[in-house]
C-alpha cells in the first residue's frame, strides 16, 4: 500500500511539473473535478431514496477527498465536527453555542493558519478548513433561530433557521459534501436537508446537466487563461528587481494584470465547483418570470458584474458573495 502510495505521488508531481503547476494544486483541481461523475452516480441512484444512504454516501465521497489531500490532516476537520455536534447535542440552539461555536472554531481556523503558513501561498488542510469553520459556525447560528418566534426572523433567517439539532451523519454530510468541501460554495444546512429528502426541487430533476457542464466549462476557461497568465507574470515577479525598474505607470500596469490574473485562480475553482452543484440539482433556486429554471443557488462569483467593474462596490458584490452574504446575515 506504501509503495502504490509512493508511485501515485510521483506520477501526479510528473504530470503536474508537465503542467507547470504545483503537485497540491493538481489534486486540489482533480477534487473537483471529481464531483461531477460522484453527482452524476448519486443523481442516477441515490437520488430521492433513503436519505441516510445519501448522507453516507456524501461523507464517504468527501472523506476520501480530504485524505487524497491532506491524508491524517483530515483529523482536523472531524474533530470540529465532532466539537459542533457535541456543542449542539447539549448546549442546543442557544446564545451561547452560538458563541462558543464561534469562538472554538474561530480559534481553531487561526491557530491552524499559524502553524501552516509560509511565506507563500500553500494549498494545505487550513486551506478547506476556513471552507468548514463557516459552514459550522452558520450551522449553530441556524439552530439558534430555529427555536426563535418565525415572525421575529428576517426573509434571510427564515429560509435557514432549522427548527430541529441535525444529527452527527447529517451534520458531517453536509460539511464533506463533495461537491463544496475544499473550495465551497457555502450552502445552509436547510438547503441540503430539503436536498436530501427531494423536496428542493422534487422527485424529477429538472434538466440541470448541460448547465452544470457550461458553468464547469466557464471555470476551466478561467483556469487556462489563469495558467497561462502566471508564466507571464509569475507571483515572484512583483518582488523582483526587474519589476522595480520599471516606470511607475507601468508598474500600475503590470500590478493590476498581475492581480487580476491571480484572482482567476478562484474564480476558476468556484466556477468548477459550482457546476457540481448545478448538475446535482443542489443550486435550484425556483424559475423566472418565464418559467425557465434558476441554478444560482450555490453561485459564489457574478462573472459579468466582476469583469465589468469600476468600483470597489461591484468588487464586493461580484467576488466570494457567499461569504459576503453569510457576513451580512
Amino acid at each position: 500500500m506504501a509503495e502504490y502510495a509512493d508511485e501515485s505521488r510521483t506520477f501526479l508531481q510528473a504530470f503536474a511539473n508537465l503542467l507547470g503547476a504545483p503537485e497540491p494544486a493538481l489534486r486540489l483541481l482533480i477534487s473537483i473535478l471529481i464531483g461531477y461523475p460522484l453527482v452524476l452516480i448519486h443523481r442516477y441512484t441515490l437520488y430521492c431514496k433513503s436519505p441516510k444512504l445519501q448522507h453516507l454516501y456524501f461523507i464517504v465521497s468527501g472523506v476520501s477527498i480530504a485524505l487524497f489531500n491532506y491524508g491524517h490532516n483530515v483529523v482536523h476537520s472531524v474533530v470540529c465536527v465532532m466539537v459542533a455536534w457535541l456543542l449542539l447535542l447539549f448546549v442546543g440552539g442557544t446564545l451561547k453555542s452560538v458563541i462558543i461555536s464561534f469562538v472554538f472554531q474561530m480559534t481553531y481556523l487561526l491557530v491552524g493558519y499559524y502553524m501552516t503558513g509560509t511565506d507563500t501561498y500553500d494549498i494545505k488542510w487550513s486551506m478547506p478548513h476556513c471552507v468548514l469553520t463557516l459552514r459550522l459556525i452558520a450551522l449553530t447560528y441556524d439552530v439558534y433561530d430555529g427555536t426563535k418566534d418565525p415572525d421575529k426572523l428576517s426573509n434571510d433567517q427564515q429560509k435557514t433557521a432549522l427548527p430541529h439539532t441535525p444529527s452527527l451523519v447529517e451534520i458531517a454530510a453536509h460539511t464533506y459534501f463533495p461537491a463544496s468541501f475544499m473550495v465551497g460554495p457555502q450552502f445552509s444546512m436547510r438547503r441540503y436537508l430539503d436536498f436530501v429528502k427531494g423536496t428542493l426541487v422534487g422527485c424529477e430533476l429538472p434538466p440541470c446537466l448541460l448547465p452544470g457542464l457550461l458553468r464547469g466549462g466557464l471555470g476551466l476557461v478561467y483556469l487556462t487563461v489563469y495558467q497561462v497568465g502566471i508564466s507571464w507574470i509569475p507571483d515572484a515577479f512583483i518582488n523582483s528587481e526587474e519589476y522595480n525598474a520599471l516606470t511607475l505607470w507601468q508598474r500600475h500596469m503590470m500590478v493590476g494584470l498581475w492581480a487580476k490574473i491571480t484572482l482567476y485562480k478562484y474564480i476558476s475553482c468556484w466556477l468548477i465547483a459550482e457546476g457540481v452543484c448545478i448538475m446535482s440539482g443542489l443550486s435550484y433556486s425556483g424559475k423566472d418570470a418565464n418559467g425557465n429554471c434558476l441554478w444560482n443557488g450555490c453561485a459564489n462569483v457574478k462573472i459579468g458584474l466582476y469583469e465589468g467593474a469600476t468600483t470597489f462596490g461591484h468588487m464586493i458584490a461580484s467576488f466570494n458573495t457567499n461569504t459576503n452574504a453569510w457576513v451580512a446575515q
